[in-house]
């Protein structure tokens, strides 16, 4: 029998608290690291994902079809061309163009510190799959099905469960264009849903990322 301290390491409670600990403590050292923050961070959820790829080696680790594979990238070459429609839509819609804010930061961080393109292609899509399509997304459908209990179906349990994600998800980027944020994941919370493999959504995620920053370092 696995001792309960260990249980708890492993679990969707300890990967999203730990999580916001590494966010609330970089954010509290500000004052010492000044605009070095950013790297803080970056070394904070390093270390977090490392811890969380050891203590789910059996599940991350282990060997993944092929087919699934060429399937994630495309998935995430498709999530490109579904930002890219959502903003032509927003901008017909509202008639203004803006650019998001979170990723001129990440452009001007890169361009600063080029280390940093590191954490954009690799470690956060990696975190913010676990913490977010996987674990938050878990904790809220299993509270959600014990507060709706008899009231709704597992499908609507699923459905608010992913829209609450994608709002705290969204809400965390502080952006301007928050709506980008929220559709984007839901896409991935979709295709955890139907893989059932959190690898599938990071894949997905890396390769959404990459391609952004590969653009936009284009122009």
């Amino acid at each position: 029998m696995k001792h309960k301290s260990y249980l708890f390491l492993k679990s969707d409670g300890f990967t999203v608290l730990s999580y916001f600990f590494c966010l609330l403590l970089a954010t509290s050292l500000i004052s010492v690291v000044k605009n070095k923050v950013a790297i803080v961070q970056e070394l904070l959820l390093l270390g977090l994902l490392l811890l969380l790829f050891f203590l789910h080696r059996d599940t991350l680790l282990r060997k993944m079809n092929k087919v699934l594979v060429i399937k994630s990238v495309l998935w995430g070459l498709g999530s490109l061309l579904i930002e890219g429609l959502i903003i032509i839509g927003i901008i017909l819609i509202t008639k203004v163009s803006m650019p998001s804010q979170n990723t001129s930061g990440v452009i001007a961080a890169i361009k600063e510190y080029p280390l940093f393109i590191i954490y954009t292609i690799l470690i956060a899509p990696m975190v913010e799959e676990l913490v977010f399509r996987d674990a938050f997304f878990t904790i809220s459908k299993k509270y959600l099905a014990l507060f709706l209990k008899g009231k709704r179906k597992n499908t609507w349990i699923t459905i608010f469960a992913a829209l609450i994600t994608a709002f705290i998800f969204a809400g965390l980027h502080a952006d301007n264009s928050v709506w980008e944020y929220v559709l984007i994941s839901l896409f991935f919370q979709w295709l955890f849903c139907r893989y059932k493999d959190i690898r599938v959504c990071m894949i997905a995620h890396i390769v959404f990322n990459t391609s952004t920053i590969a653009l936009l370092l284009m122009v």
